[in-house]
């Protein structure tokens, strides 16, 4: 609002105009003008009739709007949390100082602060830092031994693409908002709007991780996605079970370790598929070969692929990408 440094006192019980804003006092009981909720006290918010009024419970237009310890965010809600976990309402950046994270005016000093002020990764450009091959998991940075090699790492219906857990697709299974379906390969690797801040999002999206997706509600999700930087998006991190390969470790008995999961041990021989048989979809005795040794266990024709396995840098020539241990 473009302010004019005179006042006008006009004859209305002691009503004065700042820059075309008039201003009560006290005792006037009126309510301020304003042109945004910038211009109004904390708890009151500028409506579409140019007035300060009361803020109403749980929607906010300002960061004064909400509670302490209540962030202001995109979609105009009150969310519990800082910043770190909600990008901030329009008019406002998040900045991060002295370990706090709060949104200020973005029209001020602050302006050139990203709209976010999580402290995680935005992309795996932004994880050379860890090593090569290093990815942008969940907000956080993740080395190739931490990626998925399989799909029973990832939830039900995902696939680990190039060390990623991915949902999958088809004419008849849609991506997730902010992912696009590779149909050739059947995973949900595209995205249809890049971006760098929430700004560039339509619709009441934000931005993680450079794409337009749904912003978390009271810090919750839909069932497979996690909350991150405000915004949810698939879980992309593996699910580990075990840890030594080769061996029972955490593994139910007759089970080995491969993969950080586990795996029903069969004998590679003539009667395997005795052994297999019971086990739903892994119903093949396959050789895994590992660092370790090649271990015999109950697997498909879809998983425990050899042709690639991004966690030791085993990657597949150009046009192909490793999904679930195949190139394809």
């Amino acid at each position: 609002m473009k302010r004019i440094f005179s006042m006008l006192v006009l004859g209305l019980g002691g009503v004065a105009v700042l820059g075309g804003c008039p201003i009560y006092g006290s005792d006037s009981g009126g309510s301020i003008a304003c042109d945004t909720s910038l211009d109004c006290p904390p708890g009151q918010a500028c409506n579409a009739s140019g007035a300060c009024v009361a803020q109403t419970a749980g929607t906010c237009s300002a960061p004064t709007g909400c509670s302490a310890g209540q962030t202001c965010g995109s979609d105009s809600l009150c969310h519990s949390g800082d910043c770190s976990q909600w990008p901030c309402v329009t008019g406002f950046v998040c900045k991060v100082s002295g370990g706090s994270a709060t949104c200020v005016s973005s029209s001020g000093a602050d302006a050139g602060v990203p709209d976010s002020g999580f402290s995680g990764c935005t992309s795996n450009a932004s994880c050379a830092s860890v090593g090569a091959g290093a990815k942008c998991l969940n907000g956080a940075c993740v080395a190739p031994a931490d990626q998925c090699s399989d799909a029973t790492q990832c939830s039900n219906g995902y696939q680990c693409v190039e060390g990623v857990c991915t949902p999958g697709c088809s004419s008849k299974t849609p991506c997730p908002t902010g992912f696009s379906c590779d149909t050739n390969k059947g995973v949900c690797t595209g995205n249809p709007s890049p971006c760098t801040t929430s700004s560039q999002c339509s619709g009441g999206n934000v931005c993680v991780e450079q794409r337009c997706v749904p912003p978390c509600t009271n810090s919750t999700c839909p069932s497979g996605d996690v909350c991150v930087a405000g915004g949810c998006i698939p879980d992309q991190k593996p699910q580990f079970i075990c840890a030594t390969e080769g061996q029972q470790g955490a593994c139910a008995q007759g089970s080995l370790c491969l993969h950080h999961n586990c795996y029903i041990a069969c004998s590679g021989s003539a009667d395997a598929g005795v052994q297999c048989k019971n086990t739903d979809q892994f119903n093949i005795c396959k050789g895994v070969v590992t660092a370790s040794g090649t271990y015999n266990v109950c697997g498909s024709s879809t998983n425990l692929g050899s042709e690639c396995d991004p966690t030791i840098g085993k990657n597949c020539g150009v046009s192909l990408i490793c999904i679930d241990g195949f190139c394809r």
